[in-house]
């Protein structure tokens, strides 16, 4: 189930647009008659095709007014049409069917889109909370890093379509931790050579998991899952990538993974503080870090300070109280 948070933030999405393309639809609507009445001798019915378009983005929900809209821009379409009062009833329902066709068509892919759109923040929740469920001290890990990415990328303005691709990203970056052994997770003493071994494989675990799934190849989450361990200065693995190799939303990831687990609370050890954390990501910007990024992240905990990680744990108690009742 997708979390109460983004359902409202798809909700509110939706409304956006929808109410956008309401407003969209009037103008053209209004583009279409008035140029109509300029050229009267002249057949413009193709030019109807352009607000059945934007109707079927606009009022995508209601079938009724999709098939009223349809029968509306038939008769304006007919009123204005130079051989209109030509037009038999039969030539006249064939064009309302042919228009109330072409509005669905729009309607239905819409229909499509936003279901997939959800099936895919089904399906990223449910891998997260596999994965979290497994450890109570890194219950919140993965909600918290698509947090801080999230911070991160609209504090450098990046879209919001790869806004939303880092939050989910930032959700199924450790899902590869799914193949490492629950023992090795959790051992709350130094791990040998080969446990840190098996650990570091989860970032290609994780990759290989999803790889097959096109959505996550074209907005980037494969490259988020199997770079986000990947260092500025080359240090880093899978592949010892290192500056513009990295792919920038692997880069942000890298940040708000390293920030939440520095002030989370591990097996191996207690949270550290906000102002340690910070001190951290300033000493390795440019070495471990993105430089351009670690500032930016920087900016948000300079204006936020400690308030930052009380308002993750309001999300916590949200969370918890939300799974409980």
């Amino acid at each position: 189930m997708i979390n109460p948070m983004n359902k409202v933030e798809i909700n509110n999405w939706l409304v956006r647009k929808t109410t956008a393309y309401t407003v969209c639809f009037f103008i053209v609507l209004f583009a279409v008659v008035l140029i109509d009445e300029i050229y009267p001798r002249e057949n413009l019915t193709s030019m109807y095709l352009v607000p059945l378009v934007v109707a079927g983005f606009a009022f995508w929900k209601h079938l009724s007014v999709q098939i009223i809209v349809a029968g509306v821009l038939t008769w304006v379409n007919k009123f204005y049409s130079p051989y209109g009062h030509l037009l038999s009833i039969h030539v006249v329902v064939s064009q309302w069917l042919t228009f109330t066709l072409a509005i669905l068509s729009v309607s239905t892919s819409i229909r499509f889109y936003i279901r997939d759109k959800e099936n895919t923040l089904n399906l990223t929740f449910a891998l997260a909370k596999s994965l979290d469920s497994r450890d109570a001290h890194t219950a919140f890990h993965s909600e918290n890093v698509a947090k801080y990415a999230f911070l991160i990328a609209k504090e450098m303005k990046l879209s919001n379509r790869v806004c939303d691709h880092i939050y989910l990203g930032g959700l199924l970056h450790d899902i590869g931790k799914i193949g490492v052994p629950e023992s090795t997770l959790s051992k709350p003493t130094s791990l040998t050579e080969d446990e840190y071994n098996a650990i570091k494989q989860h970032a290609i675990i994780g990759y290989n998991m999803v790889k097959h799934i096109p959505s996550f190849k074209k907005n980037g989450i494969l490259d988020m899952i199997l770079y986000h361990h990947e260092r500025y200065d080359g240090t880093g693995y899978p592949e010892g990538s290192k500056g513009e190799q990295i792919p920038r939303l692997a880069r942000i990831l890298s940040v708000a993974d390293s920030f939440d687990a520095m002030t989370s609370t591990r097996v191996y050890r207690n949270k550290l503080d906000v102002a340690y954390a910070t001190n951290q990501l300033r000493k390795n910007r440019g070495t471990k870090f993105d430089p351009e990024i670690t500032d930016v992240f920087l900016k948000i905990l300079e204006k936020k300070g400690p308030h930052i990680l009380l308002h993750m744990e309001d999300i916590k108690r949200a969370r918890t109280s939300f799974v409980t009742s």
